[in-house]
């Protein structure tokens, strides 16, 4: 006899008592980043993952590359075990995964094994995106004159002591 279980929720709806809806401001950068990340065409770049017919089911890979590219952009460059701590206590990278927490030898293995030769291409489609949505101008550059101190409290010590 075959069970079937039937899911009759959507991973973006949310579960009580959390709805992300209600959680995240409209303007929250990880919608913003999320909406961007719609429009590029990320197939190209995540259709040749091979397949296992064993084990567990894979990650959506577009939700990996959109949770590590998020990652690094709050965070700059970050240990692996960050992306895994905030896929459990962070709402924005709950949001980017569907609720799911991936290890970071997930984290390891996506960006080593199925990003390597393609992350260069990724970076290129995003600028482009941003261009064409922002009507960035290329041909013109903008130089600002402030002058800020480098070591803006390097007085407090001499006035505490």
């Amino acid at each position: 006899m075959k069970i079937s279980t039937v899911n009759y929720n959507n991973p973006k709806q949310g579960y009580l008592p959390l709805f992300l809806s209600d959680c995240l401001d409209l303007l929250d950068p990880v919608l913003t980043f999320d909406r961007l990340m719609g429009v590029i065409d990320l197939n190209k770049y995540l259709t040749d993952i091979p397949e296992y017919t064993t084990g567990r089911l894979r990650y959506n890979p577009f939700n990996m590359l959109k949770t590590v590219l998020f990652g690094f952009m709050t965070s700059g460059y970050c240990s692996l075990r960050e992306p895994e701590d905030n896929c459990k206590v962070n709402i924005r990278f709950m949001y980017l995964m569907d609720h799911h927490t991936p290890s970071y030898r997930t984290f390891g293995y996506f960006i080593n094994e199925v990003l390597q030769d393609k992350i260069e291409n990724i970076f290129n489609d995003i600028n482009q995106a941003i261009f064409n949505e922002e009507h960035v101008d290329l041909q013109h550059i903008y130089i600002d004159g402030s002058k800020f101190e480098a070591n803006a409290n390097k007085y407090i010590s001499q006035l505490l002591a």
